[in-house]
């Protein structure tokens, strides 16, 4: 005797779920690094402020006509804010270094604002 098989009920099966493409995983830990007590405002720099490089620039793969690990700005290098951004909880700063023509991202905490 053979049992006749059902029918594909719609309302029985669960929708399929959406496959996960990525999945960014934040450390709460890393962000506190660096950051003291009255340290938060003194790093923040808005577009047209000239500032100075403290530390040392060097090509990682990004600028086209450079070699890598070429150094693009050296310490104490003046330039200028061109753009403020942020990307996963850090502030980021597009500089503009007219006199090395050098175009590169920074953090707050690798520049100071410059006496004009």
């Amino acid at each position: 005797m053979s049992h006749p098989i059902p029918a594909p009920d719609s309302a029985a099966t669960p929708a399929p779920r959406p496959a996960t493409i990525a999945r960014v995983v934040h450390d709460v830990r890393r962000r506190q690094i660096g950051r003291g007590r009255g340290v938060a405002g003194k790093r923040e720099f808005k577009s047209g402020d000239a500032v100075y490089a403290l530390t040392q620039i060097e090509n990682d793969g990004i600028c086209p006509r450079k070699d890598f690990g070429e150094t693009l700005v050296y310490r104490g290098d003046a330039g200028i804010i061109r753009e403020r951004w942020s990307f996963l909880g850090e502030i980021y700063y597009t500089v503009e270094f007219v006199a090395r023509a050098a175009i590169v991202i920074m953090r707050g905490r690798e520049m100071a604002r410059a006496t004009r």
